[in-house]
């Protein structure tokens, strides 16, 4: 697709639905998305940073927020989908708009785009704050600055517990293809599907580097400890 049927599709879309929502699957690095034609009506973009939960969970609170802002509410409010589900809204350093927001600049051929990040009231840790300026090493993130240089697919991912990505400590985990792994924070039987999120292999280690040892798994093997300060034991 060249750059001219791009633009176009991202106009049919602000048409037809007020904004166009770019959604990037990073493989290495957290999942993330932004808005682009929000300039217009609200003088500002949208993107959330990981947490990723699914391409409906994501659309829905974008929309959300959207139509809460056009309703009246300000940046500086808070947001809820429900009781428990609360959202507010960031300022975003351009060290990190100009490296995940490309659409945006694009689209408007500008310098300068006002962006806020949409962030869960429960901050998952592969959520960044970009308000702060974007670092090279950052170790999540880091992805984006690096060539992936471990010794598996950089599209390989994890299965695992909202628990493990506030980092609570992993302690068992199985290898099932050459690309996937399983691990909790606890028996995997006992969470509910609404726990389990599916997250980038680099993400998983950046949270917690004592993982590095599931590179060397071969498939179908596992590994389970009683906490952090307790050697892998072969399932």
């Amino acid at each position: 697709m060249n750059r001219e049927e791009f633009l176009k599709i991202i106009k049919i879309n602000i048409d037809k639905n007020d904004y166009h929502l770019t959604l990037v699957n990073g493989g290495q690095h957290p999942e993330f998305s932004y808005s682009i034609g929000l300039t217009e009506k609200l003088g500002f973009e949208l993107i959330i940073a990981g947490g990723y939960i699914s391409i409906e969970n994501n659309e829905l609170i974008f929309r959300y927020i959207y139509n809460e802002l056009v309703s009246g509410k300000t940046v500086d409010s808070e947001f809820y989908l429900s009781k428990n589900d609360g959202f507010y809204l960031g300022n975003v350093d351009t060290s990190w708009s100009k490296e995940l927001m490309l659409g945006v600049y694009d689209y408007y051929n500008e310098d300068i785009i006002k962006a806020y990040q949409i962030i869960p009231k429960e901050r998952t840790l592969d959520i960044p704050l970009m308000s702060e300026i974007k670092k090279a090493d950052n170790p999540i993130w880091k992805w984006l600055d690096m060539d992936w240089n471990l010794n598996v697919s950089k599209n390989s991912y994890a299965i695992t517990d909202i628990d493990s990505l506030k980092g609570k400590t992993i302690t068992e985990l199985t290898r099932w293809e050459d690309n996937v792994w399983e691990m909790f924070s606890g028996p995997g039987p006992d969470f509910q599907e609404e726990e389990i999120r599916i997250v980038s292999l680099g993400t998983i280690l950046a949270i917690d580097p004592s993982l590095c040892k599931i590179l060397k798994l071969k498939i179908g093997e596992g590994l389970w400890r009683e906490n952090r300060n307790f050697d892998w034991q072969e399932w």
